[in-house]
Formats: C-alpha cells, sequence, structure tokens
C-alpha cells in the first residue's frame, strides 16, 4: 500500500523528536554525573556506568579523578566513598594500590577503571566527551589523555590551572565555583578580564550559588554561561540561573 507524504512524516515526527539524545529532553546539556546513576547507585565512576550512559544517549560523560597509592591514575569520587561502595569502609580514606584498586568491584557489581581504560572508551566512542573532576593539573591530564584532550571539558580548580589547561588546547576549562582562589578569579577575570587578561566564560556552579554575594554582584554585572550540580529534577533549578545554563550535571534526568 502507498503512503502519502504527510502520513510519512506523522509517522516519523515521534522518532525525530523522541531523539537519544539527552541534552534535547529539558533543554540543556545533560552530563552523566560520575558516570550517571545504575540501577539505583550513584558515585560508582564505573565501566557499567560509563557504558550505560552511551547507550542511553548521554553525550558528556562526567568522572570523578584519584590518584592510588602507587599514583596512577583512576576513577573515583574520593578514597573515603570509594572504599566503602567498594567493601572496605574500614579503610577510610586510604588510597588503594593500582593491583587492589582493580580487584574490586562497586557495590559487589560494577568494575574500576584507570585512565587509561577512560581514554580507551572514549577512543572507541568518537561522539562523546570526557568531562573530569577533581584533579585539574593539566600535565597530569595530558598525560593520560593526549589522544582526547580536544573533546574534553575539564573544570579547574585553580587559576593557574584554568590558564595551562587552555595554553594546552584542552577542549573546554570550565572555572570551579569550589576553586580556592575563587573570588579573587572572578573579580580579575570576569569583571576586569580587559585589563587582566581572557575572561572566564563558564563557571561549574553548585545550586546554592545564587545565595553567594559574589555571585549575586557576577550575574548583574558580567555575562557568563554556567555548568550546574547536581540537578535530578527541573524543579530544582534556581530560577535566576536558567538563562546563564549550557550543562547540567545529573545523576538520572533524562532517565
Amino acid at each position: 500500500m502507498r503512503t502519502d507524504l504527510k502520513t510519512l512524516m506523522l509517522l516519523l515526527l515521534p522518532m525525530l523528536f523522541s531523539c537519544s539524545d539527552k541534552e534535547v529532553s529539558c533543554g540543556y546539556k545533560l552530563i552523566a554525573h560520575a558516570g550517571g546513576a545504575i540501577e539505583g547507585n550513584i558515585y560508582t565512576n564505573s565501566r557499567e556506568a560509563m557504558e550505560q550512559a552511551a547507550e542511553r544517549g548521554y553525550r558528556f560523560i562526567e568522572l570523578d579523578l584519584a590518584m592510588t597509592a602507587d599514583s596512577v591514575l583512576v576513577a573515583a569520587y574520593d578514597w573515603e566513598k570509594f572504599n566503602a561502595i567498594s567493601g572496605y569502609a574500614c579503610k577510610k580514606d586510604t588510597a588503594p594500590t593500582l593491583q587492589e584498586f582493580l580487584s574490586r568491584r562497586i557495590y559487589n557489581s560494577y568494575t574500576p577503571v584507570t585512565a587509561a581504560d577512560i581514554c580507551e572508551f572514549f577512543l572507541a566512542n568518537d561522539h562523546l566527551t570526557l568531562v573530569t573532576d577533581k584533579i585539574s593539573d593539566a600535565a597530569v591530564l595530558e598525560r593520560y589523555f593526549a589522544p582526547i584532550k580536544s573533546r574534553m571539558i575539564v573544570e579547574a580548580f585553580t587559576h593557574e590551572d584554568y590558564v595551562n589547561l587552555q595554553s594546552r588546547g584542552f577542549g573546554k576549562v570550565m572555572y570551579s565555583c569550589l576553586a580556592t582562589d575563587i573570588d579573587e578569579t572572578l573579580v580579575k577575570h570576569m569583571l576586569l578580564h580587559g585589563l587582566f587578561g581572557d575572561k572566564i566564560e563558564t563557571l561549574a556552579l553548585h545550586t546554592s550559588a545564587v545565595d553567594y554575594t559574589a555571585f549575586k554582584i557576577i550575574d548583574a554585572l558580567c555575562d557568563y554561561r554556567v555548568a550546574l550540580f547536581t540537578i535530578n529534577d527541573t524543579n530544582e533549578i534556581p530560577e535566576a540561573l536558567k538563562k546563564r545554563i549550557d550543562y547540567i550535571y545529573t545523576d538520572s534526568l533524562g532517565l
């Protein structure tokens, strides 16, 4: 039976607008936080979480980075959290060796990943962007992620790291509201960027930032973009920030 053009378009419209790309579902680019929630578990930074996020249409996947006791870069929120969810809460915040790290299972189910594993995963999925947290030393990140650095979004925690990351050609650098020198940096490079160099374009902000005096001043005087964390319900988005948001970190939004 022949299908006319109008009927064909009606059939195709749901496919076009359902869209596997999660950034379309709420109007923002969604970042799978710590790999994204998996079976109700968050902060796993695991291989299975990364794979699931990619399968479910996320284009931006964030992973927390940490150094093992023998100085190998791996994915973990922090060592106290990793030890707790991998059956070694008694070790508190003690960093494991690489061998110990790889021998564990997160929530008795999920596979820990090294920086080498992460790089390999993103090389095999060239439509994805890696977002990193916790470590912003440009030399360290380039050592492990050089092949994919143009497809990375890095959260910087000092002004020195911010400048170095930009100069080394990482895809995008955001400035963290958790940086120790945040107030000085905001004044110099947002309010007075004409005198002090390039301005910071994107801030990684917690939802509580709208209550900080520094951000109220910046909001009134500057043009900047926001990566907001961590949102799992669009009703949690502060109205004052909606006009500035490009990215949202989420555990489960859009799943």
